[in-house]
């Protein structure tokens, strides 16, 4: 462990006099920003999310750290860019190891519109092995933990697998769900129960294949159990079990509810598909029912704090990982360009809400850009928490902001990376280019929140502005390479031009 942060614990972390707010973070997986209809579109209800924001505030311009799974729960649950400590693209579970695994792997396996990177690398076991977020990293159930918070997990972890990274050994009291990027929501011998959707691609073949076996298995306290529930409900299930015996505790508590919905492989409940039979295509049938289960579930949630007693003394957050995963041909991200794994605001935009009873104003719609990194920080400014100082935080007290005890934006630019890909939101300008493939662009988010009138040519000066401060935000913020290479780009073809992004 990292001096620094051994020193931050032994020294810094007191419990406090008063019993401070217990904290609830819901994150959703793969669920777009328009797929909830407090954003406005009507092609699926979500009644409880809308309840949730509508009892607190609604982030009209949320934004995540990363368009894909596990970089951006790293950013979520760290408080910092994860490309400052390495973590810069997903989690690979297997690496070409020579030249011909690579050449076959690249002329041989159809891939869809999954592409092997031009440069092979293969890494040894051991930097495999490290794949996560690092121990010298400060998550919020460590932070909390030494407040002498309970701390507790359901659902999807994927921030490492390797026996220092999973959730027990990171600050958890309580662990129920998997560790890695997905899990069938049923096992198959009750496919009965439920209608599924199998895509015709490389990678969900893999995962309908991979099942429940490997880091797809369902865990409680990191020992395998059998799990007959759908999936999201049993989630929901383990949670709310997680309130109710901490409601009275002496100690608050911390729930990280990480749900795998609507993320593939698509199951949906039997009950739910058939609220959708005016839906004719069955891919967006499932699909809407699943993000209709995932709605009642969280709905649930929240009904047991209200139930509970401690609504007054929770604080609530719900986000989405990214964007909605567009080449499963499901999803809607309504006027965003892109989805999941691009920097378009398809990918990066997503819902975000945050609810503390008595603290912020119900019904409130805030504008101004704010960021996944900004829970972490509110959480520990209103709890009480000191922050270390021998690091850099991405964060702000998002309450003070809402309750315009602070004026402004909460964040002049807002920066990402992932290997080639760069983008910047400054203000209401974005550029986002790839320093591999060539290509360039600069969108006014303001007139053009659809991303589809380029002003690079009309605005060289800007443009080159905001280059500059990209470049300047990684020599003084990133380390000089990932902790792990990358293995695939996913092939997009927006509005008539072909893009590669980090898979």
């Amino acid at each position: 462990m990292k001096k620094g942060k051994e020193e931050f614990f032994s020294k810094q972390l007191k419990p406090s006099t008063n019993k401070p707010p217990n904290v609830v973070v819901i994150v959703c997986d793969d669920l777009g920003k328009y797929e909830v209809s407090a954003y406005g579109e009507q092609h699926v209800m979500t009644p409880h999310i809308d309840q949730l924001g509508a009892e607190g505030v609604i982030f009209n311009e949320g934004y995540v750290t990363a368009p894909t799974c596990a970089p951006s729960r790293a950013g979520i649950m760290t408080g910092r860019m994860q490309n400052r400590y390495g973590f810069e693209t997903q989690i690979m579970e297997f690496y070409p190891t020579n030249m011909i695994e690579y050449l076959s792997g690249k002329y041989m396996v159809k891939t869809g519109d999954f592409v092997l990177t031009t440069k092979p690398e293969y890494p040894s076991e051991w930097q495999v092995y490290k794949q996560g977020v690092p121990p010298t990293e400060i998550n919020m159930a460590e932070l909390l933990k030494g407040y002498g918070y309970q701390t507790g997990i359901t659902g999807k972890w994927h921030l490492g697998v390797s026996k220092n990274h999973i959730p027990l050994e990171r600050g958890f009291d309580y662990q129920y769900g998997f560790y890695g990027a997905f899990s069938l929501y049923t096992p198959e011998r009750n496919w009965n129960k439920v209608v599924n959707y199998v895509h015709n691609s490389f990678s969900t073949r893999y995962q309908w294949d991979s099942g429940r076996h490997g880091d797809g298995a369902i865990l409680e306290n990191d020992e395998k159990i059998i799990e007959e529930e759908y999936l999201t409900f049993a989630i929901r299930d383990k949670a709310i079990n997680y309130i109710n015996s901490h409601k009275d505790g002496e100690n608050p508590f911390f729930l990280y509810c990480a749900f795998s919905a609507p993320h593939i492989p698509f199951q949906a409940p039997v009950d739910y598909y058939c609220k959708y039979e005016h839906i004719e295509d069955e891919n967006k049938r499932v699909y809407y029912a699943m993000i209709s289960a995932l709605d009642d579930a969280i709905g649930d949630m929240h009904q047991a704090i209200k139930d509970a007693g401690i609504e007054e003394n929770t604080m609530i957050f719900l986000i989405s990982d990214n964007g909605g995963a567009t080449y499963t041909g499901a999803t809607e991200n309504g006027p965003l360009k892109g989805g999941k794994l691009t920097q378009f605001e398809g990918g990066i935009n997503v819902p975000f809400m945050m609810k503390w009873k008595g603290h912020l104003s119900a019904g409130t719609r805030y504008d101004h850009p704010v960021i996944s990194t900004d829970m972490f920080t509110t959480i520990a400014y209103n709890v009480g928490a000191e922050l270390p100082t021998d690091r850099e935080y991405d964060g702000v007290d998002l309450v003070k902001y809402v309750n315009n005890e602070l004026s402004g934006l909460p964040h002049e630019r807002l920066f990402w990376r992932a290997d080639h890909i760069w983008a910047i939101r400054d203000k209401d300008y974005k550029m986002i280019l790839s320093t591999r493939d060539g290509w360039s662009e600069l969108y006014n988010l303001k007139t053009d929140k659809s991303e589809t009138i380029n002003l690079k040519d009309d605005m060289p000066d800007l443009f080159e502005e905001l280059r500059s401060k990209h470049q300047e935000w990684q020599q003084n913020n990133l380390p000089p390479k990932p902790m792990w290479p990358r293995v695939m780009d996913h092939k997009f073809m927006i509005d008539g031009k072909e893009y590669l992004f980090p898979a």
